[in-house]
């Protein structure tokens, strides 16, 4: 009897227990419900703001390259135009150069193509190059390396009895001389 009664208040006690789970069951079921439905909705609400986020992207897209193909052709104008303004300045030099070569006589004596311009004075090459030589030896501080250049002439042989001394001097005075002709 005893354990009928047990039996009996374990039944009751089931059940209750059963019931009360299925209400618990039930009222997950339905709180999981909502929250699929606000999640569902939250999920639309994405997809249409990724949808006009692609194409605002796309159309920014497409813009960027209007832009880029643009610049692209104003880039190739440029660059034909800079072709073309280095062009005339070449040949501006080359006529100009044409000019010079003109206006000159090769035989004129006041030509000496052994001159040349350093430290602001007109003097032979070698002697620029001694200069040049002396520069170098007193800057490294070793004064015994000193090297003498020889003139020479236009075909690169050196004049005889010539010893590069004075040669200075007389590429001044053609240069005074030229640069007195070129002011008149």
């Amino acid at each position: 009897m005893l354990q009928e009664e047990l039996s009996a208040g374990d039944k009751k006690k089931l059940t209750e227990e059963v019931a009360s789970l299925k209400k618990l069951r039930d009222s997950d079921q339905q709180s999981w419900a909502e929250e699929k439905k606000k999640l569902e909705a939250e999920v639309k609400k994405l997809k249409l703001s990724l949808t006009g986020a692609e194409k605002k992207l796309k159309a920014k897209q497409e813009e960027m390259d209007e832009v880029i193909a643009a610049m692209e052709v104003v880039a190739e104008e440029a660059a034909g135009e800079i072709f073309s303004l280095q062009q005339t300045v070449y040949s501006e030099h080359v006529n100009g150069f044409q000019k010079a070569l003109r206006e000159v006589s090769v035989s004129d004596c006041r030509i000496n193509v052994n001159l040349d311009v350093y430290d602001n004075r007109m003097l032979d090459v070698a002697e620029i190059s001694r200069l040049r030589a002396e520069q170098e030896v007193a800057t490294v501080g070793n004064k015994e390396a000193i090297a003498v250049a020889s003139p020479v002439d236009v075909e690169g042989v050196v004049p005889d009895g010539e010893d590069g001394e004075g040669d200075a001097e007389d590429g001044e005075e053609v240069a005074e001389e030229g640069i007195d002709e070129v002011a008149d």
